[in-house]
Parts: C-alpha cells; sequence; structure tokens
C-alpha cells in the first residue's frame, strides 16, 4: 500500500473521496439545464424554495441546485465551474 493510499483512507482522503461522489451526479445534469431557457433557469430557485418548504431537504436539492448554478454562471459570465470546484 502506497503513501498515497494510506493518506486518502484516512481523515481527509475519506471525505474527499466522498466529494468526488457528487461530481458525475451534477455532470448527469449538465445537458437537461443547457435545454433550459433563461426564464425557466431563472425559476428553479422559486422551485428550489417550494420544495424545501414542503419538506424536501437541502441534501434531495443538492445536485440540481449545484447544476443551476454551473449553467447560470456559465450563461453570465461565460465560466463553466471545474469540477473541483463543485467538490468544494
Amino acid at each position: 500500500m502506497g503513501v498515497l493510499d494510506r493518506i486518502l483512507r484516512s481523515g481527509e482522503g475519506k471525505k474527499l473521496k466522498a466529494l468526488q461522489g457528487l461530481v458525475p451526479d451534477v455532470n448527469a445534469l449538465e445537458a437537461d439545464m443547457k435545454k433550459l431557457d433563461d426564464d425557466a433557469l431563472r425559476a428553479k430557485t422559486g422551485e428550489f424554495r417550494t420544495r424545501l418548504e414542503n419538506g424536501e431537504g437541502l441534501d434531495d436539492l443538492l445536485f440540481e441546485a449545484f447544476a443551476v448554478c454551473r449553467e447560470a454562471a456559465n450563461r453570465v459570465i461565460g465560466q463553466r465551474h471545474f469540477d473541483v470546484q463543485i467538490m468544494g
């Protein structure tokens, strides 16, 4: 077992592995977000509020909210978040 393997299996490495799991789920929504027009993308914020008020948890919205944020940034400033930025 190499040093890197030991690091990845302890403390911060476990957190990193968990965060890496977010990226494929966010990326999977990218094509759907690109299909939305600006008004529909903007309306997602209100939809998220309603869903939270109806009892959905933040974890339930996480992937979709990150995908919306990434698409909005791409449209407004022309820059797409890198995967590592989605991880935090």
